[in-house]
């Protein structure tokens, strides 16, 4: 619930918006009982063949009989030989009453004769007229009120959701593998709605209901306040119901946002991997999963219906209940025009028909609202549920903090130094064991080693994808965790072996994060990546092809020289090469190398590979086994291979 509260907090940006939204529910709320109320002259015309000035004027005679018989037995009680002062007080106190009614319904009957007819068919007529103006009037502020609310809500969760987006940009590896993409897209899409529909709720029906629910009662009260009380007496068992079911709503909604992260999984990895999924025939395999994962989720949103609709009859139930209590009482009043019920007193007078008519009309008045209002708990319920996942991602503590007071690399640099580096992603399970080197400027380093020896961690390390478990890494005696993660990805540019495009141009591809760039900037940096030939001449549409998701309009090798030339245009400090070359062929390869030979010494260029094209570029090689880094040296490397 604190994370609802949150969403509310954030809200508050939009005061202005959510009091005139407020104004308008009170609008709709006051015409709602109003146009209830309307009916009250008109079924006394209909009765009684009267105009509303005939009915006030009797209404006013009424008022000033009982005035005169108040008066008179207040004569007597106030002779010297009575003494009975709590009669004189209440008698006092209708007195008072009496006459404010009547001048009230004198007031009333001139107003009435300045824009009413005396007719009683043509005043009918009138009201009805009135009583339609109304109704457009408060459609016209319902529907003002749901679009004040609409932008309220749909911007708070416009910002939760670019708030969302920008945390999952910004999150280290391990808690973005913690949500996974499944987890962030579901809080995005499916979250960030069921919030969008509990804060119109919350804003708008939850709001406006009960105030509609409230003008109906207020004005039954003036009808027969302790009538409306007997009518009342169900409300505790109603309140109670309604908590029961939302509870259980409650826990469904949970389950539904938990198989909803389950499936966008499914369907992600399932179409991510299609190719891999029908070259290893295993279509019936994911088609199951699918089937499962689906059914789960109708499991889930059956419940939800059940829950839901099983609350509905229950509290319609309890509100006939309220209805038919008042109902019997007042007709037993009416019928038999009495003013007690057993022994309590409802009313002072008997009631007439009218009176009756009305206040039955005012409770079903009522009982619209509250029907509905169990539908709006369900969707605040849902919201409250979606907003905890949400703020859960946006409070999630960072495991790689920015420094509160960064400092700053003036210049390029002019060492990296790794210093006693040691790591581990599980406890007792070490990757990286006391590593240690100093790299100057400009020089050309490979890494070698078998699978899991610890190479990729050194390079997400370096990229402070990870922070080192002991040890440090520094550009020019400075630690990496003081600098800004932004300072660093500036200077480092890495070029892995599972190439990651855009499904935009080959352009754009290219040009993405040297935003700058000019046309014949790209085209160099393709040149170099030796990419610029089947740009122009395999593509249909040369630098403008859309390269599709992921790149998959294009082969590996062809993903890896865009990659590349991408990397070479950004014109990094140091230039990581992840095995960047493994798909592409040995001729162009060779390319590479030498477009690599005449960058070296304008960049550090740190190389993971076993080509020996490129490895052959490098001014020192290390071996990396069992997470501890060895020194090679390079050329009784090349010597040792070579008589290989």
């Amino acid at each position: 619930m604190k994370s609802f509260w949150n969403a509310i907090r954030d809200s508050l940006h939009h005061a202005p918006t959510l009091v005139l939204a407020t104004l308008c529910s009170v609008g709709v709320a006051f015409l709602w009982g109003s146009n209830i109320g309307a009916l009250y002259p008109v079924v006394e015309m209909t009765l009684n063949g009267e105009s509303i000035q005939s009915w006030l004027e009797k209404g006013a005679s009424a008022s000033s009989a009982e005035l005169t018989r108040i008066e008179s037995e207040l004569a007597v009680l106030k002779q010297p030989n009575q003494n009975q002062q709590t009669e004189i007080k209440r008698l006092e106190r209708l007195a008072s009453q009496a006459a404010r009614n009547r001048d009230t319904k004198q007031y009333l009957v001139k107003l009435a004769d300045k824009v009413l007819p005396r007719d009683a068919f043509q005043t009918i007529c009138w009201i009805m007229g009135l009583l339609m103006v109304s109704t457009l009037i408060k459609h016209a502020l319902m529907l003002t009120n749901e679009m004040l609310i609409g932008h309220v809500s749909t911007s708070i969760v416009r910002d939760l959701r670019m708030r969302v987006f920008d945390s999952a940009l910004a999150m280290d590896r391990k808690t973005f593998q913690a949500h996974g993409t499944s987890g962030l897209l579901s809080a995005i899409t499916v979250a960030a709605d069921g919030l969008t529909n509990g804060l119109i709720q919350l804003f708008g029906a939850a709001i406006r209901e009960p105030l509609r629910i409230a003008s109906c009662l207020i004005m039954a009260s003036f009808i027969n306040w302790r009538l409306l009380l007997l009518s009342l007496v169900l409300a505790p068992l109603l309140v109670a119901l309604v908590v029961f079911f939302n509870r259980r709503i409650r826990r469904v909604a949970s389950s539904i946002l938990g198989r909803n992260a389950g499936f966008h999984e499914v369907l992600l990895e399932a179409l991510s991997n299609v190719f891999t999924v029908q070259a290893f025939t295993m279509e019936e395999h994911e088609r199951e999963r699918f089937r499962q994962c689906t059914k789960d989720m109708k499991r889930i949103q059956l419940k939800m219906i059940f829950w839901t609709g099983f609350g509905k009859p229950f509290t319609e139930l309890i509100g006939v209940a309220m209805v038919a209590i008042t109902v019997c009482a007042g007709a037993y009043l009416v019928v038999n025009k009495q003013t007690h019920l057993f022994f309590l007193r409802v009313c002072d007078s008997p009631m007439s028909v009218t009176d009756l008519l009305i206040f039955f009309g005012l409770l079903i008045g009522a009982s619209d609202p509250l029907r509905k209002l169990s539908g709006v708990s369900v969707m605040i319920y849902q919201g409250v549920v979606s907003s905890e996942l949400l703020y859960g991602i946006l409070n999630a503590k960072p495991v790689l903090p920015e420094p509160e007071n960064p400092k700053r690399l003036i210049g390029r640099h002019h060492q990296l130094s790794l210093k006693e580096v040691g790591f581990q992603y599980h406890p007792n399970q070490p990757v990286l064991q006391d590593v240690s080197l100093e790299i100057p400027f400009g020089r050309t380093i490979a890494f070698l080693g078998s699978n899991g020896s610890g190479k990729s961690t050194l390079i997400q390390l370096l990229c402070r994808y990870y922070d080192p478990i002991t040890g440090s890494i520094e550009l020019d005696d400075v630690n990496l965790k003081d600098l800004a993660l932004h300072d660093i990805r500036q200077r480092i540019t890495l070029v892995s072996q599972s190439t990651e495009l855009f499904n935009r141009s080959v352009f754009e591809n290219i040009q993405y994060g040297t935003p700058n760039a000019t046309r014949e900037d790209v085209e160099i940096a393709a040149r170099l990546a030796h990419a610029h030939d089947f740009i122009t001449q395999s593509l249909p549409d040369g630098y403008e092809t859309n390269v599709g998701q992921a790149g998959q309009k294009l082969s590996g090798g062809q993903r890896q020289r865009i990659a590349l030339a991408r990397a070479i245009l950004r014109k990094p400090e140091i230039l990581i090469l992840d095995e960047s070359t493994s798909q592409i062929d040995m001729a162009s390869e060779l390319q590479i190398r030498e477009t690599l030979q005449a960058m070296k010494g304008q960049m550090t260029i740190l190389i993971i590979t076993h080509r020996e094209a490129l490895i052959a570029l490098a001014d020192e090689v290390y071996t990396m086994h069992h997470g501890v880094l060895i020194p090679t040296q390079s050329e009784s490397w090349r010597a040792e291979h070579k008589a290989a």
